[in-house]
């Protein structure tokens, strides 16, 4: 496909192979460009400084201050400069920041205003930071209220990755933002034969504070002496894999819970296949891409009344969305699916997902700045 006179810059905090759901839109939404004949430069922080090219992508990386709790690190002083200089020295045409709170987005609306370029911002987050300590929340809070609301003002653009995501764009800075939904490699997801046994419980995220791994292991507490053949998969890891290693330890069918830390999405799929997955996330979730990939899957899903579910269980019969504070209903819920099966969501449906499709409408919106 011939270039197009596009120039997009990503300017984040993070970037693969740092693994999270942000660092993978970011990247597959590159791709998707760079595929439609759009060039691509990637401006993140990270200890390997310097820039090459990866399949078409350039991808650059700044000095930054050391990480704080594995998630944010902070440019070093003149890093707006610097990179405003170096932007316009490769002719960059519209700049992209993702998430109102990363340093990094202060940087890209502000660099952009410098260039005269536009600035296409969007929001991944759907509330006020949840599951921290009182003094995290209050310093989160300020935040979001002062550089994250000039984030979202100054942007030429905002999209938001669902609508509650939107919602929360309209709080904070009073804009409104258009929803531009997550995407997956629907290709990935599609087409794998179950691994045996068939009868699966798969909690898939990071295992860590309001992400609810506890009541998806007490779902399996009841489901697996049950039901000799099934068996409980979770795929993830983080700060409280330690005390779900020690939970697993005494119970008498701890042989058939499976603890695998990360795994790379063609491992993810062949769990999923004809599993169920459960959500019981309590944080402030934007559009989750593992409800899509387990739709895709040909998985059932029971999660709590997070965007993406509900999107979700509108259009797809197999996805069940539990709105409970006790584990009983996520129990019976599980219960119903493994006794009576479900039908799989429509093909057409599930290409909708896809990030060939996600790329065209962001080109869309790089057209009309």
């Amino acid at each position: 496909m011939p270039e197009r006179q596009h120039h997009i810059a990503f300017i984040v905090n993070n970037y693969p192979p740092k693994v999270g759901g942000l660092e993978q839109h970011v990247f597959a939404l590159a791709k998707s460009l760079v595929k439609l004949g759009v060039k691509v430069t990637v401006v993140a922080l990270g200890r390997d400084i310097g820039d090459w090219d990866d399949d078409g992508l350039n991808v650059v990386r700044l000095r930054a201050t050391p990480m704080v709790a594995g998630v944010i690190s902070w440019p070093l002083p003149g890093t707006t400069m610097r990179l405003t200089r170096y932007l316009r020295s490769i002719g960059v045409t519209h700049v992209s920041t993702h998430t109102r709170f990363f340093p990094m987005s202060v940087v890209g609306v502000r660099a952009a205003r410098r260039l005269k370029v536009p600035s296409i911002h969007t929001e991944h987050g759907s509330d006020y930071v949840r599951g921290v300590s009182p003094l995290v929340g209050m310093a989160s809070n300020t935040v979001d209220r002062t550089l994250g609301r000039y984030v979202l003002r100054t942007a030429t653009k905002v999209l938001a990755i669902s609508e509650s995501a939107q919602a929360f764009v309209q709080q904070l800075s009073g804009r409104r933002a258009a929803v531009f939904h997550n995407a997956i490699d629907v290709a990935a997801f599609t087409g794998v034969e179950p691994e045996l046994p068939a009868e699966k419980l798969v909690f898939l995220g990071r295992i860590v504070p309001g992400k609810g791994w506890e009541r998806a292991l007490a779902v399996a507490s009841k489901v697996l002496p049950e039901r000799p053949g099934a068996s409980m998969h979770f795929i993830g890891d983080g700060a409280e894999r330690a005390s779900l290693e020690a939970a697993i330890a005494p119970l008498p069918f701890r042989d058939r819970i499976h603890v695998h830390g990360y795994l790379r999405s063609p491992e993810i799929c062949r769990i999923l296949s004809g599993a169920i997955l459960l959500n019981p996330t309590r944080l402030a979730e934007g559009f989750q891409t593992t409800l899509l990939e387990a739709v895709a899957a040909g998985a059932a899903v029971v999660s709590t009344p997070v965007t993406a579910a509900k999107y979700l269980a509108e259009r797809a019969p197999s996805v069940v969305v539990v709105d409970d504070d006790d584990d009983a209903p996520w129990i019976r819920a599980t219960g119903r699916l493994l006794a009576d099966g479900w039908a799989p969501a429509p093909a057409e449906f599930i290409a909708s997902f896809d990030w060939a499709e996600r790329g065209l409408e962001y080109l869309a919106v790089l057209d009309e700045q």
